[in-house]
């Protein structure tokens, strides 16, 4: 008979948002879907989740038998802090995550196991391993034959019955330079079962959906049929989508009929030189324009997001950004600073340029600025951010909000949609860490 184990799961703190300007949710306040996910595969141990942005954790953990941690590289020394301090007592320590496959000999050092990869098919082995007082130093995932699990959203503390956040596919197939995804172990896409999509999301209250996946549109005939299912569920959603689905007006449309209501679009530059030299290869800006329009058309809201530091970005790049937002008539728009991830070509590249300014894990969060730029100082990559932010702000903002009014009418029968959007303004200009 398998021995009931007391487990707690850990969401380390976020140390700061740096620079950026948050445009759609505060979010110390988003669910930790991974430790919900893992929680749905530790069944049938008692689970315990601690997200440290809504809750510290006890210094007296001597209850759980033993304490998972979910790493990502800005959170990583605050987790190998709480860790060391855990295995001080004589708690086990498992940590997983994106920086746990990226550098698992560093995060191996403050950990009695690490995790590889995904925890459907790693967690339940590591956990009967455990139980039976044999647990292995590592857990690698198979990386095939994966079903995703959908996350204990009852373990979360932080209840929103207005906004959920919802997790489809894990992977991308695109080879951005920059991402992290293309270092992992493996590269590849995992589909949710599209009738455990539906389940999930008909059993949510909330009527807001924030899909989180990298890119759900690698595979079209899986996203028209997940969206035709959706249809049903009346729900109003978000996604993260590519630039390269500005042809595609069929899929817009099906998008809008099943309530989306925004994307944001990983516009990262408008040069194609940038582009090709970071392998954004997906882009190319003389199809921005064509795409923006179309999301309007179809009355969807559009946020941009921008990535300043690259190679080829001279002091210019920011007034070059500027009008192209203009140009483009986005609603919103999100700023970047480049940022190598641990142990990837990128960052060993710039290494070995000594171009690398930061030296501690927590400001590699994409806030801050952590490298040498090739065409500008560092104090011009971050003031070129902050001033672009306040013109803006100051000259453009408001105005491309009261631009788009036709998008709102459509939006006029939902008065959680209406107020999600009024929160957006709130949340953005309520996060003003600029000086």
């Amino acid at each position: 008979m398998t021995r009931l184990l007391d487990i707690l799961l850990v969401q380390p703190r976020w140390k700061s948002h740096g620079y950026r300007r948050k445009i759609k949710v505060d979010e110390n306040l988003i669910h930790p879907l991974t430790l919900g996910v893992v929680a749905a595969c530790s069944a049938p141990h008692r689970v315990t989740i601690i997200d440290e942005a809504m809750e510290p954790v006890p210094a007296d953990l001597s209850k759980y038998d033993l304490v998972g941690i979910s790493v990502n590289t800005y959170v990583a020394p605050q987790a190998f802090k709480l860790a060391d301090r855990l295995r001080a007592q004589g708690i086990k320590v498992v940590m997983g995550g994106v920086h746990v496959g990226l550098t698992p000999t560093e995060c191996s050092k403050h950990a009695d196991s690490i995790v590889i990869g995904y925890a459907e098919d790693t967690w339940p082995k590591l956990l009967e391993d455990f139980a039976a007082g044999n647990l292995k130093n590592r857990y690698d995932s198979n990386w095939t034959g994966i079903k995703l699990a959908s996350p204990r959203r009852d373990l979360f503390r932080s209840r929103n019955d207005t906004l959920a956040y919802c997790e489809t596919t894990r992977g991308c197939l695109n080879s951005c330079r920059f991402c992290y995804l293309n270092c992992m172990p493996k590269k590849g896409l995992v589909y949710k079962d599209i009738s455990d999509v539906y389940n999930e999301l008909q059993a949510l209250s909330a009527n807001i959906v924030l899909f989180c996946d990298d890119n759900m549109f690698c595979n079209r005939d899986y996203m028209m049929s997940m969206l035709s299912e959706i249809t049903k569920l009346k729900k109003h959603w978000w996604i993260q989508a590519p630039s390269n689905i500005f042809d595609d007006e069929e899929l817009i449309e099906m998008m809008a009929r099943s309530g989306c209501f925004s994307v944001s679009i990983g516009f990262q530059t408008g040069s194609d030189e940038t582009n090709q030299a970071e392998r954004i290869f997906q882009n190319r800006a003389d199809r921005y324009k064509t795409l923006v329009d179309l999301l309007h058309k179809h009355r969807i809201l559009v946020d941009g997001t921008f990535i300043f530091g690259f190679d080829s970005d001279a002091p210019s790049v920011f007034r070059e950004t500027e009008e192209l937002i203009r140009t483009l008539g986005l609603d919103s728009y999100t700023f970047y600073f480049l940022t190598p991830y641990p142990e990837t070509p990128y960052l060993e590249q710039t290494r070995a340029e000594n171009r690398i300014t930061g030296n501690d894990w927590s400001d590699f969060d994409w806030d801050h600025v952590v490298i040498k730029p090739k065409q500008m100082t560092e104090k011009q990559l971050e003031d070129g951010v902050v001033k672009l932010y306040k013109r803006l702000d100051r000259l453009y903002h408001n105005r491309s909000m009261l631009r788009n009014w036709k998008v709102y009418p459509r939006f006029a029968g939902s008065i959680e949609l209406m107020s999600f959007l009024a929160s957006i303004g709130w949340n953005y200009r309520r996060s003003r860490f600029l000086p």
